[in-house]
């Protein structure tokens, strides 16, 4: 049996703009996800924002850290 060859392999980096973008999104949702479950169980208004805003600084973080050495 032959094995079928793609003749375009893709380059190593292609699915790294998705990765990131899913990346973002997931920070976000999670850590406002977080902040929400704690605004309702103390019944505080502003753990919310903190929370998207925290996702949003530590993902970019983790991103720098992950992708921004060549």
């Amino acid at each position: 049996m032959s094995e079928h060859q793609d003749p375009k392999p893709s380059p190593p980096n292609s699915g790294d703009g998705w990765r990131v973008l899913s990346y973002l999104i997931g920070g976000v949702l999670i850590y406002g996800g977080i902040g929400f479950g704690l605004d309702r169980l103390f019944g505080t208004e502003f753990l919310l924002p903190v929370g998207i805003v925290l996702g949003a600084g530590l993902t970019i973080l983790m991103l720098h850290f992950r992708y921004g050495k060549s």
